[in-house]
């Protein structure tokens, strides 16, 4: 069931409804079981997976509280292990086995090996996601930060909350748990808040998103047929693309939750915006930013070691988050190229003052940010190349080729939809511009209901007239 389709949009107000008709000693029931249904109504069989994540990491997390005595530490950390294994097993089983598989094919072609066939097995759909969020509450029980929680429909709900079921925001157990089990009410502050979000998310993805995808499967689906500014449009229409499908998802999620009156952490802060590539990556899916930063970088040194550790932890760091993207080596050298950026930006700090003070630069506050943001943007663009092509081939090609003659046959494409990819995103960085702005934001908060209610209505139709509606999932959903 995505979020833009039919069935969503008579699921969402039914499911509100009931709950807060529900007493509140029934609604975690409720709520459960709709998110059940949520998740099953893509790939039902998979709600057994699901189930077993649940059963391994509830018990799991119980199993390391009991044994967590000074007596006991060796059977504490076998149970954390096992929980632990049983969770990068599944990854690795749904996720990894076919990228394994074709690996050894290929070294073991080198050496004359028998190639073994690996089966295709359809992705659980947000595996990645909720496996993560269950990965991280074991493992701040087993470190102490969390006590277990003992209720397991707690924990089911904790694990199974629809909004974000699917593709995060990852959350943490510190701040989801004491907000499932509070009494809730369903206030209009809610409903208008957490409905801007929803609608906001919805133009992100239905009309910047969608509309973009257009040009930007054209072109990588056939990379070929493209050169110079061709492809570069391709990669440019992906760049934004990526942006609004993902955090469009997030601001649906957050805004579904914030109408139940429930805070999920945000995920996205402008990230176009920022000026370095570390602050990028501080603004960029910043569920999982921090996920990595807790569980992967901080227990290896983080930035608490020398130099070339340094180095060592975050490339790293950005390796197994490149490879959690996907099962495809491109992901990986994602991954690693963002990691450089990271470890090139630190190291050429020093150099990067001086020019800015012999060119007087640091000295035009505005200039400086503009020069940041711009230079991180094609950065960040030229990264996503591996992200979104389909081998190592075709990436290569839009590398190679980008900067020649323009080649690009665009002419399936109707002139609304070549109008669409200029004016949507300059519309989405524009209101962006100014809801970072605090003086227009507290005019727009205190400004009268019927310039509101008119705002809404013009972004709906906007929506309604513009959008691309083929139920186009969201790219998150594959990872």
């Amino acid at each position: 069931m995505l979020f833009n389709s039919v069935q969503f949009l008579i699921f969402f107000p039914v499911t509100i409804i009931i709950y807060f008709l529900l007493p509140h000693k029934f609604r975690k029931y409720f709520l459960l079981a709709a998110s059940c249904y949520f998740y099953m109504s893509f790939i039902p069989k998979y709600i057994f997976i699901l189930l077993f994540t649940t059963i391994v990491d509830y018990s799991g997390a119980l199993a390391v509280e009991r044994l967590g005595g000074a007596e006991k530490p060796r059977a504490k950390k076998a149970a954390f292990i096992i929980a632990l294994a049983c969770n990068i097993g599944l990854l690795v089983f749904f996720k990894y086995l076919g990228m394994l598989g074709d690996t050894f094919n290929f070294f073991g072609a080198m050496i004359n090996l028998k190639t073994i066939v690996v089966p295709e097995i359809a992705l659980p759909i947000g595996i990645s996601f909720h496996t993560f969020q269950s990965m991280g509450y074991l493992i701040d029980v087993y470190t102490g930060k969390e006590k277990a929680e003992h209720n397991f429909i707690n924990f089911a709900l904790f694990l199974m909350y629809f909004p974000q079921l699917v593709a995060g925001p990852i959350e943490r157990s510190r701040n989801l748990f004491s907000q499932l089990k509070a009494e809730h009410r369903l206030t209009y502050d809610n409903i208008s808040a957490g409905g801007r979000m929803m609608l906001w998310g919805m133009f992100k993805k239905v009309v910047v998103a969608d509309n973009l995808a257009i040009i930007s499967d054209a072109v990588f689906s056939n990379v070929t047929g493209f050169s110079g500014m061709g492809l570069v449009v391709g990669i440019l229409c992906f760049t934004v693309q990526i942006y609004c499908d993902f955090s469009g998802y997030s601001d649906i999620a957050i805004g579904c939750a914030r109408v139940m009156d429930i805070n999920l952490m945000t995920n996205f802060d402008t990230p176009y915006f920022s000026a370095s590539t570390p602050e990028f990556w501080r603004r960029w899916h910043i569920s999982l930013s921090t996920w990595f930063r807790d569980y992967i970088y901080i227990p290896m040194g983080g930035n608490r070691v020398s130099k070339p550790r340094w180095v060592l932890n975050q490339m790293v760091t950005f390796a197994v988050s490149g490879i959690w993207h996907g099962a495809n080596f491109t992901y990986a050298v994602w991954g690693l190229l963002n990691g450089a950026y990271i470890v090139i930006s630190r190291f050429t700090k020093p150099l990067r003052e001086k020019l800015k003070r012999v060119t007087h630069v640091g000295s035009v506050p505005a200039l400086s940010q503009g020069i940041g943001i711009a230079v991180t943007f094609c950065l960040i663009s030229f990264s996503w190349i591996f992200f979104r092509a389909d081998n190592f081939a075709d990436a290569f090609y839009v590398i190679s080729n980008m900067f020649g003659s323009y080649a690009g046959d665009f002419s399936k494409l109707s002139e609304l939809r070549l109008h669409l990819a200029y004016a949507a995103p300059a519309m989405l960085f524009g209101i962006e511009i100014l809801m970072k702005q605090p003086k227009i934001v507290s005019w727009y908060k205190n400004t009268n209901t019927f310039v509101r209610i008119a705002s809404y209505a013009l972004l709906t139709a906007i929506i309604i007239v513009f959008g691309a509606y083929d139920n186009k999932a969201f790219i998150y959903f594959q990872f």
